[in-house]
C-alpha cells in the first residue's frame, strides 16, 4: 500500500513538473489559411512550410507582417542528422524574430517563441 502512494505522488509530482514547464501549449495543428503557406513559400523553399504556416497563423501575426524567412538546423551529436528545424521569421516594424521550432520528421511545430526584441501577443519571448 505504501508502494503504491509512493509511486502515485511520484506520478503526480513529474505531472506538475511538466504542467509547470514554458511552451507546453502546442502551436496550432489545424489546417493553414492558404496565405500563410502562399507568404512563407516567397520566402523559403522549405518542405516545413505548410506546419510552420499553420503555427503561425495560430500566434494571430497576419501572413503580410512577415517580411524574412530563413530555416536553421539542430544536428544529433551522435549521428549528425537533423532533429529539429527553427523557423526564424522577421516581422515588419519590429526588431528580432518569431521562431518557430518544428520536430524534423514530420515538421510539426513545437514550440513558438520571439526573440531578440521582437514581441507578438500571448507568445514567450526569450
Amino acid at each position: 500500500m505504501n508502494f503504491a502512494l509512493k509511486e502515485a505522488a511520484s506520478l503526480l509530482l513529474g505531472a506538475a513538473l511538466l504542467t509547470a514547464c514554458a511552451g507546453l501549449n502546442p502551436p496550432q495543428q489545424e489546417a493553414a489559411d492558404p496565405a500563410y503557406k502562399a507568404r512563407l513559400d516567397q520566402l523559403a523553399n522549405h518542405r516545413c512550410n505548410n506546419r510552420i504556416a499553420t503555427a503561425v497563423q495560430g500566434t494571430g501575426v497576419p501572413a503580410n507582417q512577415i517580411t524574412q524567412l530563413f530555416y536553421t538546423e539542430d544536428l544529433d551529436s551522435m549521428d549528425e542528422r537533423v532533429v529539429r528545424y527553427s523557423a526564424w521569421m522577421r516581422l515588419a516594424g519590429q526588431p528580432g524574430q518569431l521562431v518557430v521550432d518544428a520536430d524534423a520528421i514530420d515538421c510539426r511545430p513545437t514550440q513558438v517563441y520571439t526573440r531578440y526584441g521582437a514581441k507578438v501577443e500571448g507568445i514567450p519571448s526569450y
